[in-house]
């Protein structure tokens, strides 16, 4: 069984290793789609099959929607917990993945909620980036120099423009001078084992300059994955 495990890390590995060489040539590899506020990553050669997802996540799908042809759909949901508001016990943050008929990967639709926070002009160009990020796979990171990312142009979103969509927090604090707004989720899916019933929490942590009152930095966990996006380095601005 040791054996079966040691090959089939290896084998994730050598398909997300992949992965990351296809986002280097992202022209050629990837199409993306942006559209009701959803950011669709298509994979023009798949190559991550629907048990990676389970391997690395711990998580099974929240549902699964059959289609044609062999292909399928699942769905990762989270709910607010808690949610505070009216409005957010009715919202659910859903990540779409689309296998064909091979088991792999065809696309991965963002949630509109995910979009909020990561706009998409920032979630291309950050996605992007991760074709020339540095490989840890000691520490199972990848980062990205800041010298290699691109700068960008576009607006962030305010503080208002959050809350009206996300609705309150869970929580807010002061942290480096800024201010920091924290949502928790929930997964609505079950993990592999109990073991791993914390992969099901989710946390998204919102900072935003106090002066200019924008999105500067978003730092987020869902399913076991953490992921940090520092704007003022896509826009060319420092830390203040």
């Amino acid at each position: 069984m040791l054996l079966m495990l040691l090959v089939l890390a290896g084998c994730v590995w050598l398909r997300l290793l992949e992965i990351k060489n296809q986002l280097a040539d992202f022209d050629e590899f990837v199409r993306v789609e942006v559209s009701n506020k959803h950011f669709i990553l298509h994979l023009m050669k798949p190559v991550l099959l629907s048990d990676d997802f389970v391997y690395l996540s711990k998580l099974r799908p929240s549902r699964i929607e059959n289609m044609s042809g062999g292909t399928y759909r699942w769905y990762l949901d989270f709910h607010f917990d808690p949610a505070t508001s009216p409005g957010q016990k009715a919202k659910i943050v859903s990540f779409i993945m689309t296998y064909n008929a091979e088991q792999r990967l065809a696309s991965f639709d963002f949630s509109p909620l995910f979009v909020e926070m990561a706009p998409p002009v920032f979630l291309e160009a950050s996605i992007r980036s991760l074709g020339v990020g540095k490989l840890d796979q000691g520490k199972k990171q990848l980062k990205v120099d800041p010298e290699d990312l691109p700068k960008l142009t576009a607006s962030l979103p305010k503080t208002w423009n959050i809350l009206s969509v996300m609705g309150p927090p869970a929580g807010e604090i002061i942290e480096e001078g800024l201010r920091v707004l924290i949502y928790r989720f929930k997964a609505d899916a079950m993990p592999v084992s109990k073991e791993y019933e914390e992969r099901r929490l989710a946390e998204a942590r919102l900072y935003f300059d106090p002066v200019l009152d924008e999105l500067v930095r978003l730092k987020g966990k869902f399913a076991g994955l953490k992921l940090s996006i520092d704007y003022r380095k896509l826009t060319g601005r420092s830390p203040r």
